[in-house]
């Protein structure tokens, strides 16, 4: 067996350190190389759970005025204008307590429930994303998620659509109900869609088993799970 000597165990605090305070100089190298980042004056830096780093950095406003900006780097990816929930759950120390005081979604006791709207989003993410690809917007809220199955006749009907259509069945939820889906066109911009549950009661609104869960929250649970 290998004896550890005084210069080893040096070396290892010293790599632990260099470990310690690493997130939050790669944090700063990342900011540096965003052209929003105009200087390197950072304040209320820290680090959180899940290789994130947040604080505030040096910016102008519309006047021109110098003022502090919210930042959030999760691993690599500078977030520079990070929504007010973005800043709630990543910059925590318990980012599953900070969703469910800001949605009123526990995930440890709904996880089975959960875990399972997220996988019909990341499915019917894939058949969307062609859909798009192939057509000049997502299906129309008229339209509807069965668009995917077969080719809509209401709204834009679609340029291409392929012979089996873009996913054989459109899954439901974990109450057996169809995902809410809208997407609202407008002049020939690009609009993201908006899927979600509406939980057990299948109402609008809601804490715990009726809360609702949508497909922009998928990010902030794939942060828990990996924590």
């Amino acid at each position: 067996m290998q004896r550890l000597t005084i210069t080893s165990i040096c070396t290892a605090m010293a790599i632990l350190l260099v470990g310690c305070v690493s997130t939050e100089e790669q944090a700063k190298q990342i900011l540096a190389e965003s052209p929003e980042v105009q200087s390197s004056n950072y304040k209320d830096m820290a680090q959180y759970p899940g290789n994130v780093t947040c604080g505030k950095y040096l910016a102008r406003d519309y006047q021109g005025f110098p003022v502090y900006k919210d930042f959030v780097v999760l691993d690599t990816v500078a977030n520079l204008r990070p929504l007010s929930m973005d800043v709630k759950i990543y910059c925590s120390d318990d980012p599953a307590a900070a969703l469910n005081t800001e949605l009123g979604i526990d995930y440890e006791v709904q996880k089975l429930q959960i875990d399972h709207i997220l996988d019909d989003f990341r499915e019917l993410a894939v058949p969307l994303e062609a859909y798009m690809s192939d057509n000049p917007s997502y299906p129309w809220t008229e339209q509807g998620l069965q668009a995917l199955v077969q080719p809509a006749t209401t709204g834009n009907p679609p340029r291409n659509f392929p012979e089996n259509g873009y996913i054989a069945l459109i899954p439901t939820d974990p109450w057996n109900r169809n995902y809410h889906y809208t997407c609202e066109p407008f002049a020939g911009i690009r609009i993201p869609y908006k899927l979600q549950t509406f939980g057990a009661d299948g109402v609008q609104g809601g804490t715990g088993e009726n809360a609702d869960i949508k497909h922009i929250y998928l990010p902030y649970f794939e942060h828990i799970n990996k924590i």
